[in-house]
């Protein structure tokens, strides 16, 4: 019977887990067998690599043409993703690998639409919550944020990653983690809607074809191997809390059973709880709190803490020059992605780094500050200010946040339409100067017009906001 790609490399990664222990245990006959028999794996995988990869290009292209011309056709980054990933394997040279597989990571698990309508309008978001969770990112350090089916935004912020994920066994991201629930992930690990979900695939996990057939020791060897782990001592730890033992068949034992190797595994990767609170600032505005809680603490203006997001800002801008401005052709400047993945945690910037970037730039510097962003890419979700966390001024100010509208006006509510938006670094009564980002293709300062009109007299932009981000 013929062996999937996947299986086999299911079967190397159990060899390898055996070959091991017959190194441990000093017994070179059994060692050099294994040896030999991962090699002929390997071989046989190699050729169904090649295999998978002609049937997939002519799935795909149906058509006998280059894995280039493939990859030009797509439009799916999932498939563009595994074809290169496949011509890699097979030796095939792409131009388009750097842009592929430099951004993937960032762009993956994002979409071209908010995870909920509401996300993308004027329309302010339901009081309360958080119900259930239907998507989440990692957006600074010990930091996650999640949206729930509202469309309203909570932070999880310190305590452990596998608390901040729901994920008490720290699975990884990919195909299984999205299979089994995970609705984003923190760059490495799968994020969940909730623990149950994140312990149910623990169990799923165990019970499947990659882990039933292992014995307890060889199991967590493969889930936890001896290059990141202490695996002896995990092993030992499972044991003990399990009263199993380490010989013992995942198939041969029973549902409890199982259950009780999941909650060693929590255990043993720990669950630290830290702070679960709405993404809002905490300093209130008008005196309401916008997802209900009872009345806010005031008003509080960052005016002199202005420093905190211009000090993120000045930094990006001093960059050389070619790691904070747009890459000319399909590749994409990592660093303008990382800023939508702050900054927009759901879109997916789907022409790299020429899709618009000045709204993700803002969010990024206020995120990374400690400030309350809109996470949305256009300039108009500030003067939005559906979290209520800017102030409006009546004047442009150092360092406040100045929002730039173009034609046309007719909308008042300013749900669709274009815009900039950027950091006030001096002022006029007829131009404003701005350090943002998207100026010229940069990060940098640049002098903007305070009201253009065409010759008719029309308006064809003018600055709209002014406003001063809420103490947090």
């Amino acid at each position: 019977m013929s062996m999937t790609f996947s299986e086999m490399s299911e079967l190397i990664s159990t060899l390898e887990t055996e070959l091991t222990e017959a190194t441990t245990e000093g017994n070179a006959t059994r060692a050099n067998d294994i040896k030999t028999a991962i090699d002929d794996v390997t071989f046989l995988r190699a050729q169904s690599l090649v295999a998978e990869g002609n049937a997939l290009a002519a799935q795909i292209a149906a058509a006998r043409i280059s894995v280039e011309q493939v990859i030009a056709r797509l439009e799916s980054r999932t498939d563009i993703t595994r074809i290169v990933n496949l011509a890699s394997g097979l030796g095939v040279s792409t131009s388009a690998n750097g842009q592929v597989t430099g951004n993937s990571e960032i762009i993956e698990s994002m979409r071209n639409e908010p995870p909920v309508a509401g996300m993308d309008s004027s329309a302010v978001l339901p009081p309360g919550g958080p119900s259930t969770f239907i998507a989440a990112h990692k957006t600074a350090t010990k930091t996650v944020l999640l949206v729930d089916d509202q469309g309203r935004e909570f932070l999880r912020v310190g305590g452990s990653r596998s608390w901040r994920n729901f994920n008490p066994g720290n699975i990884r991201k990919g195909n299984f983690s999205t299979n089994n629930g995970a609705i984003g992930d923190d760059g490495s690990f799968a994020i969940f809607p909730d623990k149950k979900t994140g312990q149910k695939a623990i169990e799923v996990l165990l019970r499947g074809r990659s882990y039933g057939p292992l014995t307890i020791k060889a199991a967590i060897n493969r889930y936890a191997p001896p290059s990141e782990n202490d695996t002896d001592s995990y092993v030992n730890f499972v044991v003990q809390k399990t009263s199993l033992n380490r010989g013992d068949i995942l198939d041969d034992l029973r549902i409890a059973d199982i259950r009780k190797i999941v909650s060693a595994i929590e255990m043993m990767e720990g669950w630290a709880r830290g702070e679960q609170r709405p993404h809002i600032p905490f300093s209130g505005f008008d005196g309401v709190n916008p997802l209900g809680g009872g009345a806010a603490s005031g008003v509080s203006a960052a005016i002199g803490a202005a420093s905190d997001w211009m000090e993120i800002a000045k930094r990006e801008a001093a960059l050389p020059v070619d790691k904070r401005s747009e890459i000319a052709g399909p590749q994409s400047n990592p660093r303008i992605l990382k800023y939508f993945e702050v900054g927009s945690t759901w879109f997916d910037p789907d022409n790299g780094d020429e899709t618009e970037w000045c709204a993700v730039f803002v969010n990024y510097c206020l995120e990374t500050s400690g400030y309350v962003g809109t996470n949305h890419p256009g300039a108009r979700s500030f003067f939005w200010n559906k979290k209520r966390q800017f102030i409006k001024l009546d004047a442009p100010r150092k360092f406040c946040i100045a929002v730039r509208r173009y034609a046309p006006f007719a909308d008042v509510n300013w749900d669709t339409g274009a815009g900039h938006v950027g950091f006030v670094v001096d002022y006029s009564d007829t131009h404003v100067t701005l350090l943002g980002g998207n100026q010229g293709n940069t990060v940098k300062e640049k002098t903007f017009p305070r009201r253009v009109q065409a010759a008719d007299g029309t308006l064809k932009s003018e600055f709209v906001a002014f406003m001063m981000p809420v103490m947090n």
